[in-house]
């Protein structure tokens, strides 16, 4: 089983689950946008996150190739002060979507556009977060 699942892992990067709201605006296609009557970014929990990539659930069905553009507070109890909370806004694309029931679905997002510095900060949150050995989100 383990194997199966290291096969489906499609991330070169190493993922930290969390729990963090992030919202979202489709950007193409456009027609998605119109379909589904999206003028407003919407709400959506991220689920786990790497420098590469998160996967979230939300309330639509995004099919794969759609284009995102996500905003997220990045919240790391690693760090102290103003280094602790940092506003991270990334494009990225649906890689997969499933169904999770009750109206909800899983969407895995692969990041296109996200600066140097916010991969940094993601990959520092992951490697402090296994030296820990904890979770603190």
């Amino acid at each position: 089983m383990e194997d199966k699942l290291k096969k489906n892992n499609r991330r070169n990067s190493e993922r930290k689950g969390v729990a963090f709201t992030l919202t979202y605006g489709v950007e193409k296609p456009y027609s998605l946008r119109v379909n589904l009557g999206l003028s407003d970014d919407l709400d959506a929990l991220m689920l786990d996150l790497s420098d590469s990539g998160v996967a979230m659930v939300t309330k639509f069905n995004l099919p794969s190739g759609s284009q995102l553009h996500m905003k997220f507070n990045f919240i790391n109890l690693f760090l102290s002060g103003q280094e602790r909370s940092h506003r991270m806004e990334v494009i990225g694309e649906v890689v997969s979507h499933a169904e999770l029931g009750n109206g909800d679905y899983r969407i895995g997002i692969c990041f296109h556009e996200i600066s140097e510095e916010d991969k940094l900060a993601i990959r520092n949150f992951i490697k402090r977060s296994k030296i820990t050995g904890g979770s603190n989100v």
